[in-house]
């Protein structure tokens, strides 16, 4: 799923935030004798042009390389650091065999203790390079190290577990990159060297290329930010899972609210729990659920929750992830 969006967003950025707004541009445009606007609001354009232009590099500069590094970084804190703990496994899939190189795509189901010496699940998916060896087997124990700090991720790894950077792929994000800057200023140059004659910046308007391909830009990644945050972005969830207490919780009520993300509606739970130290709380947990999912979900008595131990109205519901 998450590769199918990264190749939508490629092309609609292709075709509609670089060629679009030019095409559409040069066929409406007339030859500029004289200013389009006051010096002032040209300027307030230019301004809102370079403020956008210099976010959407440093969002593409920050997704492709900063937080890639960062993750290298945690990793290697993680295996000097990490808390160890014994995982077993509790489901095995192949999902991908490279014959070629002899590599196991899988996806696997881990139990172990988190931070609090809960046990949790956790799935993940991985490539084996060693499948020959039956390491991760269902039934089989591995060791785990858990990062200490919840607020960077990952939050585990696999013990022994190595990173190494892909080259192709960090070759295709750098001439992404220097293709995006090198776009960026010859739009500059282009259109000032074609229409400044001596009005200087006076030729911009809204929907100019210099503004409007930034524009479009910004909304496809305000876009994009929202709907992976809604598919991909279990961040809070997991940091409760990895640190968070157990408790059972009453169900008080489960309704859907309304939204729905490919048909498949958001549930609403409303439920109530005592924490460790006695005090009741009552907190909302939502989560976008399967049409085929739709039937099993529980409606009342109680259920098994985790919580924030710091900020109790912060709940996940393990069975429902």
């Amino acid at each position: 799923m998450m590769k199918f969006m990264i190749i939508f967003w490629a092309l609609y950025m292709l075709v509609f935030c670089i060629p679009f707004p030019i095409f559409i541009y040069m066929m409406t445009s007339e030859t500029l004798t004289e200013p389009r606007n006051s010096l002032e609001v040209s300027y307030i354009y230019l301004g809102i042009s370079i403020a956008i232009w210099l976010y959407v590099l440093v969002f593409f500069i920050n997704n492709l390389f900063v937080k890639t590094f960062k993750a290298k970084n945690t990793i290697s804190h993680i295996v000097n650091n990490g808390i160890s703990r014994n995982a077993k496994i509790l489901d095995y899939k192949l999902i991908k065999y490279n014959a070629k190189a002899n590599i196991n795509l899988i996806h696997i189901t881990l139990s172990f203790l988190n931070l609090r010496n809960i046990l949790i699940e956790h799935e993940m998916m991985f490539h084996d390079t060693k499948p020959e060896e039956k390491r991760f087997a269902t039934g089989n124990t591995v060791k785990v190290l858990l990062n200490p700090n919840t607020s960077e991720e990952p939050y585990f790894i696999l013990s022994g577990q190595k990173t190494k950077f892909n080259t192709g792929n960090m070759i295709l994000r750098i001439l992404f990159v220097i293709f995006m800057i090198v776009y960026v200023l010859g739009l500059y140059s282009y259109f000032y060297i074609r229409e400044s004659f001596d009005f200087g910046w006076r030729f911009l308007t809204f929907m100019h290329p210099v503004l409007f391909s930034g524009v479009m830009f910004l909304l496809t990644i305000l876009v994009y930010q929202m709907i992976a945050g809604k598919f991909f972005n279990n961040t809070k969830n997991e940091q409760i899972l990895f640190a968070g207490r157990n408790a059972e919780a009453d169900i008080i009520s489960v309704s859907q609210t309304g939204l729905t993300i490919n048909d498949q509606p958001q549930i609403m739970f409303q439920v109530s729990f005592k924490d460790f130290r006695g005090s009741e709380h009552i907190a909302v947990y939502k989560k976008i659920v399967s049409l085929l999912n739709l039937a099993s979900v529980p409606k009342e008595g109680k259920i098994e929750i985790m919580y924030d131990e710091n900020n109790p109205k912060k709940i996940t519901i393990p069975r429902m992830n």
